[in-house]
């Protein structure tokens, strides 16, 4: 199965207010409002504002990696059968996950389980008719890039040296290679169904049939404020969440609470919809994004994406 590594940044500067501070602020305007309840209306507010935009805290640097194709021994399978029974093949357990596959006019079926190193079993029964002695072949194309990804941003073929093509849809590819029949050097990284655990799926395309390694850079779901001492991600300001909580906590039970304020809750989120927009710009001064130029048109000459936002373009 796929080796995924992600290393990035998740946590603020300790200028930031940490989890219970926020707490502690939004309750100032309703002190009957239960904690509970405070604590809900940020983690709402925070989720509300990363939804709003790719931050750059949320931005992480991992790798995929995935191992030589397999190919020894030959296999037999049955009609309507999940079970693979091999013969001269040394399976393992490391091979879970993995995709099998017999020439190119049947599916591409994922293994669920190794039971012994001559009997695999797929994620969906054998649909062509039973055949004994085949050749077949198991890979890798299936991947995941982290259990919280968000969106890719970018993902390389180090070996070969270029960038891969992303967010290609699967009718794409089933219109020009229904068969999967390019092997070899992948170019493309095309959205697949999630995982039965509900985790975002890639395709590699054309499969890798040797062991490498895909850098990438994605866009990850950062975890919600939980503990007193957490802290939103970089460059998404505290006082941003507060005031998304606080008009719920000054609307909260309507005008049984002896702290309802509507007028005073109308502020706050008007506040909360123009302090967003300054943090978004704030941001963008991190990593840019909100336009970005096409270097594949003028390659690198050392002026930059802000430099070509306010130039006309220059031939060389």
């Amino acid at each position: 199965m796929p080796v995924v590594q992600v290393t990035g940044t998740q946590r603020s500067p300790t200028t930031q207010l940490n989890f219970r501070q926020m707490v502690g602020e939004v309750m100032q305007w309703n002190p009957d409002l239960p904690v509970q309840m405070a604590k809900r209306f940020l983690q709402n507010s925070y989720r509300r504002i990363v939804d709003s935009r790719d931050f750059y805290g949320n931005l992480v640097k991992g790798q995929v990696s995935v191992p030589n194709a397999y190919t020894t021994g030959t296999a037999n399978l049955v009609n309507g059968s999940p079970v693979v029974n091999g013969v001269g093949t040394n399976w393992v357990d490391s091979m879970i996950g993995e995709q099998f596959r017999v020439g190119f006019s049947t599916p591409i079926y994922t293994i669920v389980n190794v039971v012994s190193p001559t009997q695999l079993q797929l994620d969906l029964p054998w649909g062509s008719p039973t055949q004994s002695n085949l050749g077949y072949q198991i890979f890798q194309n299936i991947v995941n890039f982290g259990p919280n990804i968000k969106r890719l941003l970018d993902v390389v073929n180090q070996v070969q040296g270029y960038r891969l093509g992303l967010n290609i849809p699967q009718t794409v590819l089933d219109i020009y290679d229904t068969w999967r029949t390019n092997m070899g050097w992948t170019i493309l990284v095309a959205n697949y169904a999630p995982s039965p655990t509900g985790v975002p799926q890639f395709e590699l395309y054309p499969p890798p049939t040797y062991q490498q390694t895909f850098p990438f850079l994605a866009y990850v779901q950062p975890p919600d404020l939980i503990q007193d001492t957490d802290a939103p991600v970089v460059s998404i300001r505290s006082d941003v969440i507060v005031y998304g909580a606080i008009p719920h906590a000054l609307l909260f039970r309507g005008k049984k609470s002896n702290y309802y304020d509507p007028q005073t809750a109308q502020y706050f989120q008007k506040m909360f919809e123009m302090e967003l927009q300054k943090n978004k710009m704030n941001d963008n001064d991190l990593y840019q994004k909100d336009v970005i130029w096409e270097y594949s048109k003028w390659p690198l000459q050392g002026f930059g994406a802000n430099f070509w936002q306010s130039h006309e373009e220059v031939p060389f």
